[in-house]
C-alpha cells in the first residue's frame, strides 16, 4: 500500500476499542521489522521517527525507506514525525513525504504552546497531513528532551478542552496522564480519571506516550479509555542493541554482519508482533483501510 495518514485509522481504532502501535524506528532494518511485524499479524501500524533520527539519516532517505516498505505490504502504514519543536523541521518532513507530524510545545507556557500548535495545524491542514499535539509534561527522556520527575505534570482538563477547540481535525491529542518516556523506576501512576474526563469531552483519539514498561492491564485500560495511538520507543532501542550483544556473546567468533542484522530484525519483529496482540490490533488492517478515503 501507499503510505497513509494516521488520523482516520486512529479515529476508527478509538471507536472500535483497539490501539495502533507507533514504533520509533532507528534505521532501515528497524523500520523493516515494524512493517513486517504488522504484516505478519494483518495490523495497521505507525512508523514514527525522532528529530534526532531524521537529522542523522536525512529527510529523503527515511521517507523513501518507509514508502518502499509500505509498498510491499497490504496493511496500512503511516509515517509520523515524533516530538518536534521546530516548525521548519515539520515543514521539511511534510515536503519529503511524511503523512503526519507532531508539534510538541508542552514545555512552553500554555498560550505559547497553543499559538504555535495552531500554526502547525494550519500548515498540516494546507498540506493534507495529520497533526499530533501535546500539553502537560510527560516525564523521562525522549530524543534530547529531558523532563525529570519534579518537572512532570498532568495535563489540565480545562486547558485540554480549550486546546483542541480550534483544531477539529487534529489526528491525535497527547495529554500528559502520568506515563513517562524511558524505563519506569517504579509502577507508572496513570491518571485514569483524567483520561476518562478528557475522552468524555473530546472525540479526538488520544496518544499514549511512554508505553515501554507498562503492564498488559495498564495498556488495556488506557486503550479502552480512548488511547488509540500507543508509542513504543525504549524497548525497540534496547532490542536493537541487545540482539547484537547477545549473538556476539553466544558466538564470539562470528564475523558475518548480515547474521547480526538478521538476528536484530527478528528480535525487533517478534516484539512488534507481541505488542500488536496486546493492543488488540491484530487482524484489524481491513477495518483501518475502510476509513482511509477520509482526509487526515
Amino acid at each position: 500500500m501507499a503510505l497513509v495518514s494516521m488520523g482516520p485509522m486512529l479515529k476508527r481504532a478509538r471507536a472500535q476499542g483497539y490501539g495502533i502501535a507507533a514504533y520509533n524506528m532507528i534505521d532501515y532494518n528497524s523500520a523493516r521489522a515494524v512493517v513486517e511485524g504488522a504484516q505478519a499479524l494483518d495490523a495497521p501500524v505507525i512508523v514514527q521517527v525522532s528529530v534526532k533520527t531524521v537529522k542523522h539519516w536525512g529527510y529523503t532517505p527515511i521517507a523513501h525507506w518507509v514508502r518502499d516498505l509500505a509498498a510491499t505490504v497490504d496493511v496500512p502504514v503511516a509515517l509520523h514525525l515524533d516530538h518536534c519543536t521546530d516548525l521548519d523541521v515539520l515543514r521539511r518532513c511534510i515536503d519529503a513525504g511524511w503523512t503526519s507530524v507532531m508539534f510538541d510545545g508542552s514545555s512552553l507556557p500554555f498560550e505559547e504552546n497553543l499559538d504555535k500548535s495552531l500554526k502547525a495545524y494550519a500548515m498540516t491542514e494546507q498540506a493534507g497531513v495529520g497533526l499530533e499535539a501535546e500539553i502537560g509534561a510527560i516525564g523521562g527522556v525522549e530524543d534530547d528532551k529531558h523532563v525529570n520527575e519534579d518537572e512532570a505534570r498532568l495535563a489540565n482538563f480545562d486547558e485540554c478542552v480549550r486546546f483542541v477547540r480550534d483544531m477539529p481535525n487534529l489526528a491525535v491529542f497527547a495529554p500528559a496522564i502520568g506515563t513517562a518516556h524511558g524505563m519506569y523506576k517504579g509502577e507508572a501512576k496513570i491518571a485514569y480519571d483524567l483520561l476518562e474526563r478528557i475522552t468524555a469531552s473530546i472525540s479526538i483519539p488520544i496518544a499514549l506516550h511512554g508505553g515501554t514498561g507498562l503492564t498488559e492491564e495498564q495498556f488495556h485500560r488506557c486503550i479502552a479509555g480512548g488511547c488509540a495511538k500507543v508509542n513504543i520507543s525504549t524497548m525497540h532501542k534496547m532490542l536493537y542493541i541487545n540482539s547484537f550483544v547477545k549473538l556476539k556473546e553466544q558466538k564470539p567468533n562470528l564475523e558475518e554482519p548480515l547474521t547480526f542484522i538478521a538476528a536484530q530484525n527478528e528480535a525487533m519483529k517478534e516484539d512488534v508482533k507481541s505488542v500488536i496482540k496486546i493492543f488488540g490490533s491484530a487482524g484489524k488492517a481491513a477495518d483501518a483501510r475502510s476509513v482511509l478515503t477520509q482526509r487526515h
